[in-house]
């Protein structure tokens, strides 16, 4: 067997587990261009979500709110901007008859050790009910086994730098925030859960929580849809 050189390279037995998870996973090399898409993710989106090959765009069977998220990661990516960690994010995907696809995302970073960029690994778990049931047993074992590979991915990459964060939407309300609830701010409306905030800011759930509190309090919303919604519809009438 024989496996493929160049940036984004997926080696022969490595392809076999990707192809084998019920995840859908996607490659992008140090370029921002997409180089791999497994059978699940292509299964789940009902086209080859590498078609066209190479493209830098979003793809297409990404939802239109989060776009200009994936955007905005393959350009940090490019500038040597992700972080070393692997992140999470709540992202729907959008099938090719238009159906809403749930998905919590995570994109791990693989620096080559040459440059500042970096090729990513974009892991998509459906929503209970959307996932493609194993039947093989063999299969099922090298899925565990890729999630225990991912896991000592994860705990690697806790001892990585920490990201830039990137400003949040111009709003006055913004004004009224702290610097780090701003940072919050800022990666809530990338697609972040509480969870991996505290994780990129390097703090506990309950701050994050607390800052939330802080937020709402400040801007006189209720919840997280609700603030996101109203940042968002401000953005765009910008």
């Amino acid at each position: 067997m024989t496996a493929r050189n160049g940036a984004g390279t997926v080696v022969v037995p490595l392809q076999e587990l990707l192809e084998a998870m019920s995840d859908g996973v996607l490659i992008t090399d140090e370029n921002g261009r997409c180089t791999y898409s497994n059978r699940s993710l292509d299964d789940l989106v009902g086209m080859k979500a590498c078609d066209p090959a190479l493209r830098e765009d979003a793809p297409g069977w990404i939802s239109l709110p989060h776009q200009n998220d994936y955007r905005r990661l393959i350009t940090r990516a490019l500038n040597g901007r992700i972080p070393r960690r692997p992140q999470s994010v709540d992202w729907n995907l959008v099938s090719v008859e238009g159906e809403a696809i749930p998905t919590t995302t995570k994109i791990i970073p693989m620096h080559n050790g040459v440059g500042p960029s970096a090729a990513l690994l974009w892991i998509f778990t459906p929503a209970p009910g959307e996932a493609r049931v194993i039947h093989d047993p063999r299969k099922r074992e090298l899925e565990d086994a890729m999630r225990r590979i991912a896991d000592e991915v994860a705990r690697a990459g806790l001892t990585g730098s920490t990201s830039t964060v990137e400003p949040a939407p111009s709003h006055p309300d913004l004004e009224l925030l702290s610097r780090r609830e701003r940072d919050v701010v800022t990666h809530l409306l990338q697609g972040h859960r509480v969870v991996s905030i505290a994780e990129l800011l390097e703090v506990s759930e309950h701050t994050v929580r607390n800052h939330l509190k802080s937020i709402f309090r400040k801007l006189g919303v209720h919840s997280q849809a609700e603030l996101v919604d109203r940042l968002h519809n401000t953005s765009v009438a910008s």
